[in-house]
């Protein structure tokens, strides 16, 4: 159990800078800044999240509910599995990751447009239940929810200028 928890931190400790590296300023791929000043989407979707979800349950969903994003990568070894996602844009995406025992999803992490942040935030907000005591920051758009059973802890994060990261972490009781 030591072991599998090693390599899922580790796997994070991996994952995670392609993202870092993705919402970087010089990022070709995004408009200049006077070109945007309003949300780019009308709603927000969730990404997949069932922490007993599989590699094909979470390919459904991205296909049929958030198809904005094509799968650019699937990494499948003996310790995990992760599937990233990506949109147009290549500033947008998802990691999902799931044991390489069970087979069953353990991590997601959403990387979206600052300028999207008072939809998603208000969702998340109508959704979830911000974690008092928490240590917020609106500069950092760091917020800390968790859901009614308090299953699952959903923190955001801002990681650059443009972008900033949902993560679901799931809680073993």
């Amino acid at each position: 159990m030591k072991k599998l928890l090693s390599i899922a931190i580790l796997t994070m400790m991996v994952a995670t800078p392609v993202f870092f590296v993705s919402c970087g300023n010089d990022d070709d791929m995004l408009p200049d800044e006077s070109e945007i000043t309003k949300p780019t989407i009308a709603s927000w979707t969730e990404p997949f999240h069932d922490k007993n979800g599989t590699p094909d349950k979470v390919k459904s969903y991205m296909a049929s509910l958030m198809s904005r994003y094509s799968l650019v990568n699937e990494n499948a070894g003996t310790s995990s599995t992760q599937l990233v996602y990506s949109s147009a844009s290549l500033s947008e995406g998802v990691i999902y990751s799931f044991g390489g025992t069970t087979g069953t999803l353990y991590s997601v992490i959403d990387t979206e447009l600052t300028l999207n942040k008072g939809i998603i935030l208000k969702y998340l907000i109508e959704h979830y239940t911000l974690i008092p005591g928490s240590a917020s920051n609106e500069s950092m758009l760091q917020y800390r929810f968790t859901n009614s059973d308090r299953s699952i802890v959903v923190s955001t994060m801002k990681i650059s200028e443009t972008c900033f990261n949902i993560d679901y972490s799931f809680i073993s009781k």
